[in-house]
């Protein structure tokens, strides 16, 4: 009985020091360091527990009692005196009280300690760093590394010299790295891009400092190519891309290579609309030869890009026209070539208007044997946006369907998926589009869920708004017949929305449609007037900076109006400082202004 009595008793006290452990801590945790103190107080007289000493010392330290803190860091320090932790932690306590002299004695005893070993430097270094002494952390590691060359601790060094504002000794840290372990390549881009990011504000600075760095690193690269691609991957952070091409070409022909990485680029800057640069850069891999494994897609790719290109305005249509027939020729109809197939049929029906050569184009490539289940998607899709071309809405819609069906969970099915929206927007069906383009918004397609995002905007912001049901299904026929080409038509039906309903809310999208129609007609200065519009009664609305900068771009590359198209980028940027236009309206204001940002020296 006597002994259940004991048991019951060390039972108790064991639950009542854990319970007053825990509440300790939160005390700590929730900052009332005042209640954690108390509490620790008792716990240490009861035992010297490792497990009461961190937030019982910080709790010490954030009162600014630095004197209790000695008394028990030296405790812990006489109950483990192997511990360099402990002695470490008496020494900024020391220097707390101001005992400099002993302070830096205790320091210098810690150091001496130091033997090469990896363990031993990162807790040294991490003690230090903990409390703010980032020099000393540092010197920590270079001591170590001194002793023992096979230590190296590039990526602790860098983040002190982080912490310390050193960010060129960080930079360079970081590619000392690379140059190390090409293994790292990776981890160092992450690092570099969180100092570009700058939490989110762009920095000339920044990006001056880190090419500065990298420059010397690319000129004594020799048999490795990470520097050069570091580069790249630099110019085109900067939007720099004519740079990020040269120096593509410069490390193929460096390499004897196959075109890969300049292929890459061709790829991205199509993506980006800059179709000049995709050309050349197509060309380049073209200009390796028919052997080359990239030899047909740059072909075909390179033609997608002189369509995207052309304007209304030039007279080379027919001349892509043979280019095509051209190529179809010397590569064939196969399963290589069915997206080439596929692209003249684009343009056949959306340039050349010629829709029954686009629909048997489609009919003849999807009949080829042995096509890839994804090129036949693409026909698939584009055999659909031809039968809507033409008016054959079931038509389109049931092909639509099949890609959905068969690529539910591909960029490709979410593409399928918005076309098939779309048409039932077409259509003046808006809740049912609408319940489709909610689930596109998650797409993992950027592009995908921009699209989705944008209609889904123009259909919650102008449907079921008193009489605006009436207006939103004439603006969704009129976009109908915009996508139709029939442009006179669209044009017609927008205008009667505006003489209807005068200041209604898709004043500005009308505004922006009929000058995009008016830019594909050739027509800039009806397109500029319709801009201006959008300026002026509707400059605080969500197409004001995408008018603007439209605006830009028609005095800047159609005009060539050097000083407007200079204000209108300049309005981006002091009006605009959130739109997406911001970095390439100030990378063209200050090409325009004649500064030299792309010297790479």
């Amino acid at each position: 009985m006597r002994l259940l009595l004991v048991f019951l008793f060390i039972s108790s006290f064991a639950f009542s020091q854990q319970s007053n452990q825990q509440i300790a801590y939160q005390y700590y945790i929730n900052g009332e360091y005042k209640k954690a103190i108390s509490l620790y107080e008792e716990l240490i007289k009861s035992r010297l527990s490792v497990a009461y000493y961190s937030p019982y010392l910080q709790s010490l330290f954030q009162m600014k009692n630095y004197k209790a803190a000695d008394a028990l860091a030296r405790k812990f320090v006489k109950k483990y005196p192997k511990s360099l932790t402990y002695q470490i932690e008496v020494g900024i306590l020391q220097e707390k009280l101001g005992n400099i002299k002993k302070a830096d004695r205790i320091f210098k005893k810690v150091i001496d300690k130091i033997d090469g070993s990896r363990a031993k430097a990162i807790n040294i270094s991490n003690t230090f760093n903990k409390y703010g002494m980032f020099e000393r952390a540092l010197d920590v590691y270079i001591l170590s590394e001194k002793i023992n060359p096979k230590n190296n601790f590039g990526s602790n060094k860098a983040q002190l010299y982080a912490q310390l504002g050193h960010s060129d000794l960080m930079i360079s840290e970081y590619l000392s790295m690379l140059e190390r372990d090409p293994r790292q390549k990776q981890f160092v881009i992450s690092n570099v891009q969180k100092f570009m990011d700058n939490d989110g504000i762009k920095s000339d600075k920044n990006y001056q400092l880190v090419k500065k760095a990298l420059l010397p690193f690319v000129r004594n690269e020799n048999e490795r190519s990470d520097f050069t691609e570091m580069l790249i991957w630099l110019f085109m952070q900067n939007h720099q891309f004519k740079m990020a091409l040269t120096q593509a070409k410069a490390l193929d022909r460096r390499l004897d290579a196959y075109g890969e990485e300049v292929y890459d680029l061709a790829e991205s800057f199509l993506d980006k609309e800059y179709y000049d640069l995709a050309i050349e850069a197509y060309e380049y891999v073209i200009n390796k030869g028919k052997d080359n494994f990239l030899y047909i897609d740059a072909n075909i790719n390179k033609l997608f890009a002189l369509t995207k290109q052309l304007d209304a305005e030039e007279n080379n249509i027919s001349d892509l026209d043979n280019l095509y027939k051209s190529l179809i020729f010397e590569l064939g109809k196969n399963s290589n070539t069915v997206l080439l197939l596929s692209n003249f049929a684009h343009f056949k029906a959306f340039y050349l208007h010629d829709l029954q050569s686009a629909e048997i184009l489609l009919l003849d490539a999807m009949r080829i044997s042995g096509v890839d289940d994804y090129d036949l998607a693409e026909c698939k899709l584009e055999y659909a946006d031809i039968q809507l071309l033409m008016g054959n809405i079931w038509e389109s819609l049931l092909y639509y369907s099949q890609v959905e069906k068969d690529f539910k969970e591909h960029p490709i099915g979410h593409e399928a998926k918005l076309r098939r929206a779309k048409v039932a927007y077409y259509q003046g069906d808006f809740q049912w589009a609408q319940a489709q383009l909610e689930t596109l918004k998650a797409s993992t397609s950027k592009l995908i869920a921009n699209d989705a995002m944008e209609l889904s905007l123009i259909i919650t912001d102008n449907y079921n708004l008193d009489t605006t049901e009436i207006a939103m299904s004439n603006f969704s026929s009129a976009d109908l017949l915009n996508y139709q080409q029939r442009y006179s038509e669209a044009i017609e039906k927008y205008d009667a929305i505006l003489n209807s309903f005068s200041g209604h809310t898709l004043s500005d999208e009308i505004f922006m449609r009929k000058a995009e129609i008016f830019l594909i007609q050739g027509k800039i200065a009806a397109a500029l007037l319709e801009l201006e519009r959008i300026e002026d009664s509707w400059a605080y609305d969500i197409l004001a900076d995408d008018a603007v900068y439209k605006r830009a771009q028609v005095y800047d590359i159609k005009l060539q109006d050097t000083e407007k198209a200079m204000l209108l980028y300049e309005k981006i940027l002091l009006e605009h400082s959130g739109s997406v236009y911001v970095e390439e309206s100030r990378k063209r204001y200050r090409e325009l202004r004649g500064d030299n940002i792309n010297n790479t020296e």
